[in-house]
């Protein structure tokens, strides 16, 4: 039996370390998708694919392989996928109940080793919980927690701040002597940035804080 060979280009820090890989529910498209979390720095990586077939190879020691694609490995704030989980599970209209933290994200469609894997990193845990929601502790053992939107939409906010718009899209603004038209042009590209990671009803609440 052949096993292709593909080639996945990792940020140092990670490339020696075990990471575990893990199929994840994206938190846009709900369609299942390939991560790596790293446990000890508490660290989850999205795969991003390159497709480069048919035009150009790789080669290595004593092999050469035809198709040129590959994937990236690049941080992403888990938080994302934990308020989508959570969305999923606890929203009825514009309302959020109360549901215990273990019972997230065991859908049909999800692959429930992995959201385990996922939820069993604590410190992600506690900083979603303490970031994006109400809590409280029915016992030693069961936690529950609701969507706080006010909390979502400050911690979205803060995501947005231009100050975080990656340095190869500030190069292309247009220059202006009017340093809040570029500020506020600044902040609508991390808005659509932020919206790539955001279902549907928290890109429209979102949007509405910056006027639409």
């Amino acid at each position: 039996m052949s096993t292709e060979r593909t080639v996945l280009i990792a940020p140092t820090q990670y490339s020696g370390s075990t990471l575990k890989h893990l199929q994840l529910p994206h938190p846009r498209t709900n369609t299942l998708c390939s991560y790596y979390a790293d446990a000890p720095s508490n660290t989850l990586l999205e795969v991003v694919q390159v497709d480069m077939a048919g035009r150009r190879s790789w080669a290595g020691n004593g092999w050469v392989h035809s198709n040129g694609s590959l994937s990236m490995l690049t941080p992403i704030d888990p938080l994302f996928i934990f308020l989508s989980l959570l969305t999923q599970a606890s929203q009825t209209g514009d309302e959020f109940q109360f549901i215990d933290v273990n019972s997230i994200g065991f859908e049909s469609h999800v692959d429930t080793a992995s959201v385990s894997a996922f939820l069993a990193m604590d410190a992600v845990q506690k900083r979603a919980l303490a970031t994006l929601c109400e809590t409280r502790q029915i016992s030693e053992t069961v936690c529950v927690a609701k969507v706080d939107p006010d909390q979502v939409l400050a911690w979205l906010k803060r995501k947005c701040s231009s100050s975080r718009l990656p340095q190869e899209l500030v190069a292309w603004q247009i220059e202006t002597v009017d340093e809040t038209l570029r500020e506020q042009a600044a902040e609508r590209e991390m808005v659509l940035l932020v919206s790539e990671y955001l279902q549907p009803y928290w890109t429209e609440r979102l949007l509405r804080e910056f006027d639409g």
